[in-house]
């Protein structure tokens, strides 16, 4: 099994942002105000003198509602996936431990620091701790049964974060991780999946729930 390190085309990353943008109807300056970053950011990313950070890359996605791999020059229809790369630039690397695995659908075990699987090679500049392998297909097309999302455990999360967390009862009868997104709406938590066959997960007071991370990060293997 192979990991595919992509060269990032900062002239086609740049030229996709624009046309998605414009799309969007939105000038530098509101989809700025989008991600809460300078608008400076936006025009250096656009004319291809900067690269985003993979969590600014995740965040562009969901306001221009296109599929990373699109704005990074993998596939030509906005909401098309890639199955065969890794999102990260050549870069600085670092190695992190690998635990089996979050649960995205039916199966899959929590993470342990006893069950390390493999070590993944990622960028320094992501503040990755740990990977964990997903199991499921609840979050497709983003995340990949078999992928493996970079958690880091120390960050804080918000609204339309991808979070690990823990969930035993009502919902597994054993403690299994699940990759989801978090919401918030009217006073109501809850766990997102992008697969429409799933359906929210309510963080009322009976659920057992135990935060692990944010995920900052994915690497796909093929």
């Amino acid at each position: 099994m192979m990991i595919e390190m992509v060269n990032m085309d900062d002239k086609t990353f740049g030229r996709r942002l624009a046309k998605a943008r414009k799309k969007c109807g939105m000038t530098q300056q509101q989809l700025a105000n989008a991600l809460d970053v300078h608008v400076t950011t936006i025009a250096k990313i656009e004319t291809g003198t900067r690269k985003p950070s993979f969590e600014l890359l995740l965040k562009m996605a969901q306001v221009l509602n296109v599929s990373m791999d699109y704005l990074l020059g993998f596939v030509d229809h906005p909401q098309e996936q890639s199955k065969n790369a890794q999102i990260y630039p050549e870069e600085e690397f670092k190695e992190i431990p690998v635990y089996n695995g979050a649960r995205a659908g039916n199966e899959g075990t929590y993470p342990d620091g006893s069950t390390i699987i493999d070590y993944v090679r990622i960028s320094e500049d992501i503040p990755g701790e740990f990977g964990v392998k997903v199991f499921g297909d609840s979050m497709e097309p983003e995340i990949y049964d078999g992928d493996i999302v970079i958690v880091n455990p120390n960050l804080a999360y918000t609204n339309g974060d991808r979070i690990v967390v823990v969930l035993g009862d009502p919902y597994f009868i054993e403690p299994a991780a699940v990759v989801k997104i978090y919401r918030e709406q009217n006073d109501i938590k809850y766990l997102q999946s992008l697969n429409e066959r799933y359906a929210p997960i309510i963080l009322a007071d009976n659920v057992c729930v135990h935060f692990v991370g944010k995920v900052v990060g994915l690497v796909r293997k093929y």
